[in-house]
């Protein structure tokens, strides 16, 4: 029993782990392209709102929305916040793993702090492992997700919404043929 639950969490672990890792080094240093319907500049602010089927590409970063509002402080990007339903992020993290997906009515892309903050119907995904919740934030500094379930907010007696953690069985190693 103690080790199944052992198990369990090192299995969690690992997931988070995964989901955590660092995004391919040549992103960071890829140019921006965004292509939409429209664009309206604020060169006074350095906010850009972009609108009607909205893809941002960045080396392997993809993002996908129906509005996106980017904030360029010193000509470096600072924000980029994605509005949809949903608006998609889609980031490779290294050569050995598949991409990471994420998915939310609202993603806030946070560059200088290299994170990500989902809300509303927020899901991240990678190799079939997943966490769902109405807020996700996703820290690729610190290596660290953090879930949680709206907040019952009308005091309903009903049973509150949960976070929801989908691990994938890990694949059984390849068995060595002996030798005659």
């Amino acid at each position: 029993m103690l080790r199944n639950r052992l198990n369990n969490w090192l299995s969690g672990a690992l997931l988070l782990a995964s989901l955590t890792a660092h995004a391919l080094p040549e992103d960071w240093q890829q140019e921006i392209v965004i292509v939409s319907d429209t664009a309206q500049m604020d060169r006074r602010t350095g906010v850009v709102v972009y609108q009607g089927s909205v893809v941002l590409t960045q080396g392997s970063l993809r993002i996908e929305s129906d509005r996106l509002t980017v904030t360029r402080v010193n000509d470096a990007l600072e924000m980029a916040v994605a509005e949809g339903r949903p608006a998609r992020y889609q980031q490779t993290v290294s050569t050995e793993q598949q991409p990471t997906h994420a998915e939310a009515n609202r993603i806030e892309y946070r560059a200088a702090q290299r994170s990500a903050l989902l809300t509303g119907n927020a899901r991240l995904e990678q190799d079939g492992n997943e966490i769902r919740g109405d807020r996700i934030l996703y820290d690729m500094t610190a290596e660290v997700v953090t879930a949680s379930a709206p907040e019952n907010t009308d005091n309903s007696p009903e049973t509150p919404q949960r976070i929801r953690v989908v691990i994938q069985p890990q694949s059984a190693p390849a068995q060595e043929k002996s030798e005659p």
